[in-house]
């Protein structure tokens, strides 16, 4: 999946030029050399080239390949337009903040942008362009329609290319699999590169024309300078870490103000950080050891005083009465930049080394002491707001590390251990992960605990990547914006007043059914587990059936163990308050969860996600969920039931491709139709009858938690992912999601056809998306080709055309807002255990009504024991009878105590959520707070 990253579509386009450019050039240069004629060029094996030899190289394409495709024009102009886009803001900058350095970078740009525009007009640009002008003047339709033509903005030519390109190197794909890929290093001053003659029989030669045996990525231009390219780099990523921080500043204040779910804004923000982490890998491959923020802050503070150096001006553009103005403004670049907070994260790191006891130095508490979370912000001057915020940090960071670590440095295994701090994993995949310490954070925690351990003096600001400090800042903007106190891009500290009644723990306290702060009340997950493993202990005869699902009782127990230790507060960090108090001791001993409302969110995401999870696991070892949902869909069709309900019709729409063939529900052959589903999940199910033993051969060591089970837990049947669960599964990025897991439905799916490459139809001429797993499904699902090409087509064209990488976030909210705040498909938020328990109480009622009512099929199925050992618990086999039994239709009887149990002890969709539904306005407006947030204009 694309990303247009600035810097990112740079390198994207330029080595597709040079791809092109290349294959062409060098039989040419091969055939001449051959005949005897001298070259100045030599045969390029290595797919880099000197801006010069871009020159030459098209000239010599001009003079003997003369048929220049449309496609290398766009290109030519594509990378002119974005290079000259940084030169533009460059020049910007030097005029308001002369220095020799942007000086420099500003004639590098203006030597590459004359380069390329030379080249571009050599090999017949300017007449090219001059025709498809008035070609679009004269036929706007077809350049509506046409993806090869003529629009600044339109990319289907370079993405057709790329995807021709890997076509016709997928014979050798496995020879590319492990690249050789030339690295750069920033270098000061010149240094000329030349190509190396190929051997006249060797691969790297093909005078057929074919690509070289490198990645597509290895093609380059080799600049005199590469700290240009390298600031091109750092102000992409910047760019992006702005506005994601902008955006989500939005989102945490419909968390505090608005009631907004605050685990919609924690996910949202884990997308925005994976995606950072990735823009990370794809920009800094080429400038190996210039990847962490500290050469970016160097960057972009130009290697001078940082204080003398916090200011910068921007150019704001506007236009009145036809007439445009520039505005100098001066913005503050420490707060802008992150480097605020890079600097409190790299002083907590540096601090906490020196003693390694988890306590500040004498130093240190002098300036984060007495931190009062009450502080009137709106009161504050501007210095006083980020001295609170720094302590704040600073004391959180204490409790971060100290919660991960606490085992480790005060448990009762410590000493015998021995444990070697600098060299630990403190991730879940560590020594320590039977303690449960970081619910949503492990992944950070891990990464800040790791630094802070390592031994004083230790040179650790290289190991410090963008993604960690943005994702502080993330956690940071959480609570300050519940406080009333945000950043705008212009406005800069935008203040009012705390959220009234927010707290951190609100959402996650109802989902445990802590809402009372009483953890026995309530209807949350503890008291649902606990009536769940009551009523099916009672309702079932046990036998070998059972197995399994007492299996699954004992990881939902588990579960929520874990659950009561370290979601919301954590037990061990308390328990050990007199070795290791924590840093909020004087106002909040669990101040490291209701000072941060993204822990708190963060952890409520991974409870949802792991509860849905085992959820799922449970449902595939009983009948009942897919008997009851059959027959109720059964009852609507046929007509007993005049009015579905709500929760049985919401749950086959939701998990409509668990429970039917095909994704739809079935409207006649009820049996054949329950069979071909119900028969993979029934096999599976005596399958798990016969699993004890194989069960007691699993190495005990093995499995330590309820996430140990899960994976051990192979689903057949409910194997669909929730939104979380499918973001869980990959890192939270976006670009791994495997497309059979993309929902047809989802706004991932739009982005992603947006992006399908387009074929002509060789009989209509008609242009249609590639027939791939996801428009198949999506044509499936009842959107047919004409909509895709004529009703949806203008939006995919825009999508692909402008996909900016927070736009992209932006539609990826809706997403996650679906999943959990009930506006899509709400598989997030329902509570699974307590609809369990309605299914089990439907069965009962129905078979109290059959047995009152003297009926001839509760004798028939009920009566005796008919379930042979290999099969599951005596009731779930009735169950299964009586529904096969319904779903054959002969029986009215059957049928009208059915739908009369249904009518009586039916439930509400809704209600079975943990939060009712919120309205949310489109997120991808912007809402009052982010009115200035376009940072359009120069940033370095």
């Amino acid at each position: 999946m694309r990303f247009e990253n600035s810097y990112v579509s740079y390198k994207r386009d330029t080595s597709l030029l040079l791809y092109w450019m290349i294959k062409t050039s060098n039989p040419i240069i091969e055939n001449l050399d051959n005949s005897g004629h001298n070259v100045a060029l030599e045969v390029n094996a290595t797919g880099q080239i000197t801006v010069s030899d871009l020159v030459a190289m098209s000239e010599l394409i001009a003079k003997y390949h003369p048929d220049i495709p449309s496609t290398i024009y766009h290109l030519f102009l594509s990378v002119i337009k974005l290079r000259h886009t940084y030169y533009s803001r460059f020049q910007q900058l030097a005029e308001l903040n002369p220095s020799e350095e942007l000086e420099k970078r500003n004639s590098t740009h203006k030597y590459f942008i004359d380069a390329l525009t030379s080249a571009f007009e050599t090999l017949g640009g300017e007449k090219w362009l001059s025709q498809e002008r008035e070609k679009q003047a004269s036929n706007d339709e077809e350049e509506e329609i046409d993806p090869n033509s003529f629009s600044f903005t339109n990319k289907f030519s370079a993405l057709d290319l790329e995807n021709d390109i890997l076509d016709a190197d997928s014979e050798e794909s496995d020879k590319e699999s492990a690249p050789s890929q030339k690295k750069r290093r920033l270098r000061k001053g010149k240094k000329k590169v030349k190509g190396k003659k190929a051997q006249r029989n060797g691969k790297s030669s093909q005078s057929d024309g074919r690509a070289l045996d490198i990645a597509l990525e290895s093609y380059r231009i080799i600049e005199e300078d590469d700290a240009s390219e390298y600031a091109m780099a750092v102000l992409a990523l910047t760019r992006d870490m702005i506005q994601f921080r902008l955006f989500l500043q939005g989102i945490w204040r419909k968390v505090a103000y608005r009631n907004l779910n605050s685990a919609v804004a924690a996910a949202t923000a884990n997308i925005a950080v994976a995606m950072i982490k990735q823009y990370e890998a794809t920009i800094f491959i080429d400038f190996p050891g210039y990847e962490s923020f500290e050469r970016i802050k160097q960057t972009i503070m130009h290697g001078e005083g940082e204080e003398a150096n916090r200011e910068m001006y921007c150019c704001i553009r506007s236009e009145s009465s036809g007439k445009a103005t520039v505005t100098p403004t001066i913005l503050d670049k420490k707060e802008l930049f992150l480097i605020h907070t890079y600097h409190d994260l790299v002083d907590f790191i540096t601090d906490y080394q020196k003693t390694r006891s988890g306590k500040p130095t004498k130093r240190m508490l002098a300036q984060i002491d007495n931190w009062n979370p009450d502080l009137d912000l709106q009161k504050a001057t501007k210095e006083e707001r980020v001295k609170w915020r720094r302590s704040y940090t600073i004391n959180w960071l204490y409790d971060l590390v100290n919660i991960t670590s606490c085992v480790a440095m005060h448990g009762e295994n410590a000493k015998k251990e021995n444990y070697v701090l600098e060299q630990m994993d403190w991730s879940n995949k560590g020594p320590l992960k039977s303690y449960h310490r970081m619910f949503g954070l492990t992944n950070f925690a891990a990464a800040v605990t790791t630094l802070a351990m390592q031994k004083y003096g230790t040179d650790f600001r290289q190991n410090i990547p963008p993604h960690l400090v943005f994702h502080l800042q993330c956690i940071i903007d959480a609570w300050t914006v519940s406080r009333g106190w945000a950043i705008g891009w212009l406005k800069g500290h935008i203040l009012s007043e705390p959220a009234p009644t927010f707290r951190s723990r609100r959402d996650l306290d109802i989902f445990l059914g802590r809402e009372d702060l009483n953890e026995e009340n309530g209807n949350g997950y503890f008291l649902s587990v606990a009536c769940l493993k009551m009523n099916y202990m009672y309702s079932s005869n046990g036998g070998k059936g059972f197995e399994y699902t007492e299996s699954c009782f004992k990881a939902l127990t588990e579960l929520g163990s874990e659950f009561r230790d370290a979601l919301g507060k954590c037990k061990i960090f308390q328990s050990l308050s007199g070795l290791l108090p924590s840093r909020f001791a004087s106002t909040n001993h669990n101040g490291a969860w209701d000072y941060s409302p993204f822990f708190c969110g963060a952890g409520l995401v991974e409870g949802l996600e792991l509860s849905y999870r085992s959820a799922m696991a449970l449902w595939e070892g009983m009948l009942e969920p897919t008997l009851i949902i059959h027959l109720h869909n059964m009852l609507v069709q046929k007509g007993y039931l005049k009015q579905e309900i709500s929760l049985y019709s919401g749950l086959g729409w939701a998990l409509s491709d668990t429970f039917f063939a095909g994704g739809q529900p079935p409207t006649r052959d009820f049996v054949e139709a329950f069979r071909s589903r119900f028969g993979k999940a029934f096999r599976s199910h005596v399958s798990k009858c016969k699993c004890r033993k194989a069960t007691n051969r699993r190495p005990v060591g093995k499995i330590t938690n309820a996430r140990d089970f899960l994976s051990l837990t192979s689903l057949h049947l409910f194997k669909q992912k929730s939104v979380l669960s499918m973001y869980e599964s990959v890192d939270w990025d976006p670009s791994r999601i495997p497309e059979s897991e993309v929902d047809p439905r989802s706004a991932l799916a739009l982005i992603r056809l947006s992006q399908t490459r387009r074929i002509r139809d060789p009989v209509t001429s008609a242009w249609r998306l590639e027939e791939t797993d996801l428009v198949k499904r999506t044509k499936a699902a009842g959107i047919g080709e004409s909509c895709l090409v004529e009703t949806l087509g203008p939006m995919l064209d825009e999508l692909r055309d402008d996909m900016t990488a927070e736009r992209m976030l932006r539609f990826l909210y809706r997403d996650v807002y679906g999943d959990i705040g009930g506006g899509g498909r709400p598989l997030s938020c329902l509570c699974y255990i307590g609809i369990t328990i309605q299914m089990l109480l439907y069965f009962e009622n129905l078979e109290a009504e059959l047995q009152k009512s003297n009926s001839t099929t509760f004798e028939l199925l009920y009566a005796g024991d008919t379930a042979s050992d290999d099969l599951c618990s005596l009731k779930s086999y009735q169950r299964l009878q009586v529904t096969l039994r319904a779903l054959g239709g002969n029986d009215k009887a059957l049928l009208k105590s059915m739908a009369k149990v249904f009518k009586e002890y039916g439930g509400e969709f809704s209600h079975n959520m943990y939060w009712s539904i919120e309205d949310d306005e489109d997120e991808t407006s912007r809402g009052p707070l982010l009115d200035d947030c376009h940072p359009e204009c120069c940033i370095l």
